[in-house]
């Protein structure tokens, strides 16, 4: 709870008074690696901040299982489309290691709107920062070759790198693992 807090202090300059109105509403869990925060098919009961642990978010295409995206420290995890609407998720979102997050229900989410309403705003800033950093890990993707994607995943991601299983590294930059591996080789 205490990165929590001083993520929200960092960012938005959240008050010790505004941070005891948050804290009854929010919950320290455990995720153990392996297991999915987020399930396709199911419902997101939660939105989690990550104080430890890398997840990944991941789908299912034509029987493939492909890693879209990586989050970890001082990120969040959840589906907010199906969090809001209660419509059973489209997407997986699985710990790769285990993990430790804030996490916060819809009914407490709420109760701190009508407790503590600018927090409302400090939702949708970090919506809006999730948001961004999906688009930047997305864009490098499209637009490289397999070299670049590999440098600029060692750039700019080097704490993910060696916390993960390479299938996942490699299923993320849209390459062969065995392609990787000879990229590992040719950069080191």
């Amino acid at each position: 709870m205490d990165l929590f807090k001083k993520y929200l202090h960092d960012n938005f300059k959240l008050s010790d008074e505004n941070w005891q109105i948050i804290s009854q509403f929010i919950e320290p869990m455990r995720v153990s690696k392996g297991e999915y925060f987020v399930q396709q098919g199911k419902v997101c009961r939660r939105l989690a901040f990550i104080a430890e642990g890398v997840f990944r978010l991941c789908m299912e295409r034509d029987g493939l299982d492909i890693t879209c995206y990586f989050v970890s420290e001082n990120g969040f995890v959840g589906d907010p489309d199906s969090f809001y609407s209660r419509k059973p998720s489209d997407k997986n979102m699985q710990a790769l290691t285990d993990a430790l997050i804030v996490g916060i229900t819809l009914d407490n989410l709420q109760k701190i709107y009508s407790e503590y309403p600018p927090f409302k705003d400090m939702i949708r800033s970090i919506d809006h920062m999730v948001v961004m950093d999906l688009m930047t890990q997305r864009d490098f993707l499209q637009h490289a070759d397999a070299r670049e994607k590999y440098q600029h995943f060692l750039h700019h991601y080097p704490h993910i790198l060696q916390r993960v299983p390479l299938g996942f590294v490699a299923s993320f930059l849209g390459i062969t693992q065995q392609s990787l591996s000879r990229l590992r080789k040719e950069i080191s």
